[in-house]
Formats: structure tokens, sequence, C-alpha cells
């Protein structure tokens, strides 16, 4: 497939990411090698380590699966639990399955994906937190592909009535898809 870096970097421009998730996305189209998506293997998580426990990869097998393959401290801290390794549709509500692997499913075959999400702050007010979801171009030899994500959202201490599965079980809101096909 013909992608275009310069559709993901008027993405960015036209509607720039939060401040914590600048730096992950500039990083991603540091990697590209002209038109084609980054790769995997170029990925050092060295040079975004400020925002590592925010990342989380995940194994898309478009159409059939999402796996987490790796979860940010900052993540694990949020959902109470650990999930690497775990299917990210089983820990979705089942009416939304369909939706969250659809879009899972076009950001891995080339699209960015970026959605608001909502969650309360550990003073009770409501905080909106960026997802940013960023494909790289290797595919595996069983179809699967991965995928970046970040979340803006931090949190310092885990509390069940404000975060844990139940606030990622839900889909973002707003959320867009930027197809980075020419």
């Amino acid at each position: 497939m013909d992608f275009d870096r310069q559709i993901a970097v008027r993405c960015f421009e036209e509607n720039p990411p939060s401040d914590l998730g600048r730096h992950v996305a500039g990083y991603w189209l540091s990697l590209w090698k002209g038109d084609a998506l980054p790769m995997r293997a170029d990925f050092k998580p060295k040079n975004i380590v400020k925002e590592l426990p925010a990342v989380a990869l995940f194994d898309v097998l478009p159409d059939e699966s999402v796996r987490c393959r790796l979860l940010g401290s900052n993540l694990v801290q949020g959902l109470g639990k650990d999930i690497t390794g775990q299917d990210w549709l089983a820990l979705t509500k089942p009416e939304d399955r369909p939706l969250r692997l659809l879009r899972w499913s076009v950001v891995a075959r080339g699209a960015i994906g970026r959605g608001l999400r909502a969650g309360m702050r550990e003073s009770g007010a409501l905080q909106y937190s960026e997802e940013l979801m960023l494909p790289f171009g290797d595919v595996g030899a069983d179809g699967s592909r991965q995928v970046l994500f970040h979340l803006s959202w931090r949190q310092t201490t885990y509390d069940p009535t404000r975060g844990g599965v139940a606030a990622v079980n839900s889909l973002s809101q707003d959320f867009r898809l930027t197809e980075l096909q020419k």
C-alpha cells in the first residue's frame, strides 16, 4: 500500500496533540522513511522515555483480535491491573466490541486514531484525556500489525471509583480516524 506522510503531518498540524502526546506523535512522524509507515524495529523506547508510562503496544489482527503486548505503568495504575497479553476486546462491553475492533483494524491497516476519553481527577473533577493510536508498517506472518497507543491521562494512585477497567471499558468519545493512504 502507498501511504502519504504529509497526511499524517497535516493531521497533527491542523489539530495538534495534547502537550503530553505531542512528543510521541512527533517521534512517530520522525520514523517514517519517505511515504512508508514507521517500522516497529525502528522504534526506540528510550527516545520517548518520559512518555513510556502512558504508552502501550497492541498486536492487532485486523477484523479478528486486539491483544495488549505491553502496557506502561501509568496505564497499569489507571486500570488497577496489568493487561499485558490479554484480549483488549474481552475487556470491552459486548455491545461496543464490533466498533472497537473496527477502529483498531482501520488504524492497524494505516490510519491515525484519536479520541477523547472522559474520566475523573482525584479531586472528583471531570477530566478529558486524549488517546492516540499510531500504526507501524510491519505485518507479522499471521497478518498481525502493531499499534502504538498513548493516553494523556495521569493518575497518581489507583482508585476503583475513578479508573479501572470500567473506565476504559467504554469507547472514547469524539473519535476520529485519519486514513494515511494516498
